[in-house]
């Protein structure tokens, strides 16, 4: 995708995807809601890898593509590796495979540090880069990149009282050197991440960047509980930085399952499942991508003695993949001993329903009102080129206390219905759940689900 398309993906109006009240609509004939793809849906999601990290567990290099291909991720995130170590080697042969099966690359170039030799920094990431893949990938680097980052959370605190000054001459030569070459001008270039904490103040100070991106870029975590709280008003004080920008990749999102309460909020595995399949939808309804950091968990070895010793030896970092360890250490964590997390099949489960790759088309709407539930309830109608429409239905609701308790929080379910027409065979789908029907009707003007904590699917055929 070029940047011209990858912008356009992202302009239909979104007053059609607010949160509905439950409120009937007036009248009786059914209002026409519009429609957007499914396939956009599913490349809204990224995962980010370190496949470049040859000595962690990434660098069981075969088992990450074989993954990351099962999972049916659109795009993964990784700063691009230049040089011959095995991890640059690495990295080189699963992009290319992951190319090849239809996964492309957000491929962040350098770092804040190197701001006094910003130009030659980024014109080497960026020589390199089109020098080993375009002649691999017949002349076309789109078939590779989905987009380019800039440097990584430029308002850390480390990064010094000039962190602005230096993120705004890093984010300038990586435009200059992406919009000067042939192979990588056509690209989007997304701006540099900033912190979850980001404030108004560092916005002012930082400025304003449309002249130097396509994108807009941030981190978002937002402390355990539900996707949908806090993430439009991290927009909002962003918008400074890119006034213009109709896209947002969050480039780092998501959730630990550390058992550990000392360090940041933490949530069982089982709220991590649930959270994240809403969360794709409530990002992409703000035409954000949901950047989940990240694939594999660190080995950890954990003394769960007491909650203290688990405070004292668990490392918080560890615990943020989609996959975890079952070894301790690098040397025994082989593939055959990693496990998925109930968060991977649910993600899974989701992209594979939703999945309709090919070429881009515009969606037709669907007559179509909910009613019921609360103002908690979300919704978001989607289409594939075989005319099928989906509408996903969520509460804004948190599921599990953070550790060290992480129990279920119990959620009474509330009776949803949603009404549309004409008639159509219907299927409703649980991603978190299984990947067959929970319920299924031949023909129908209407479904009425009980709405918990769950996303729920409606397939209209």
């Amino acid at each position: 995708m070029d940047r011209r398309m990858f912008l356009a993906s992202g302009a239909m109006s979104l007053l059609s995807l607010k949160a509905v009240s439950g409120t009937a609509f007036a009248g009786t004939t059914l209002p026409l809601m519009p429609a957007r793809m499914a396939e956009s849906l599913c490349e809204s999601y990224m995962v980010n890898t370190k496949i470049f990290y040859a000595s962690s567990v990434y660098g069981h290099t075969d088992a990450v593509v074989d993954l990351l291909k099962d999972l049916g991720v659109r795009t993964v995130r990784e700063r691009i590796s230049t040089g011959t170590s095995s991890g640059t080697r690495n990295q080189q042969s699963a992009m290319l495979r992951l190319a090849a099966a239809g996964t492309k690359w957000h491929g962040t170039v350098s770092t804040i540090e190197q701001w006094r030799n910003a130009g030659a920094a980024n014109k080497q990431v960026l020589d390199r880069l089109t020098e080993y893949y375009t002649p691999r990938l017949g002349g076309d680097l789109s078939l590779l990149m989905r987009s380019l980052g800039g440097v990584n959370e430029i308002d850390n605190p480390h990064n010094g009282p000039d962190w602005a000054k230096h993120a705004r001459l890093m984010q300038t030569a990586l435009w200059d050197q992406a919009t000067a070459r042939s192979a990588t001008r056509d690209i989007p270039v997304a701006g540099p991440t900033t912190r979850s904490d980001y404030t108004r103040e560092r916005a002012a100070k930082l400025g304003d960047l449309s002249a130097i991106t396509d994108v807009g870029a941030f981190h978002y975590y937002n402390g355990g509980t539900s996707p949908t709280r806090g993430i439009s008003e991290r927009i909002a004080i962003s918008r400074p930085n890119f006034p213009d920008t109709q896209r947002w990749i969050v480039c780092e999102t998501g959730y630990n399952d550390s058992p550990q309460d000392n360090k940041n909020v933490t949530v069982p595995e089982s709220a991590s499942a649930t959270y994240v399949v809403r969360g794709i939808c409530d990002f992409f309804k703000r035409n954000a991508v949901y950047g989940r950091f990240e694939l594999l968990d660190d080995p950890d070895a954990i003394d769960r003695t007491s909650q203290a010793t688990i405070n004292r030896t668990a490392d918080i970092q560890a615990h943020f993949g989609l996959v975890a360890m079952t070894k301790t250490t690098v040397s025994t964590a082989t593939p055959s001993t990693w496990r998925k997390k109930p968060e991977y099949y649910a993600t899974k489960r989701f992209l594979d329903l939703l999945s309709d790759r090919g070429r881009a088309f515009s969606p037709s709407g669907l007559r179509m009102k909910v009613t019921g539930g609360g103002n908690d309830v979300q919704q978001l109608l989607v289409q594939k080129r075989d005319g099928r429409h989906y509408v996903m239905l969520w509460r804004d609701v948190v599921v599990a206390k953070p550790y060290p308790s992480g129990s279920t929080i119990k959620v009474d379910p509330v009776n949803v219905t949603l009404q549309f027409s004409p008639a159509r065979p219907t299927a409703v789908y649980a991603p978190g759940r299984g990947p067959t029907p929970i319920a299924k009707k031949s023909s129908s003007d209407r479904v009425t689900v009980a709405l918990g904590g769950d996303l729920l699917v409606v397939e209209i055929g």
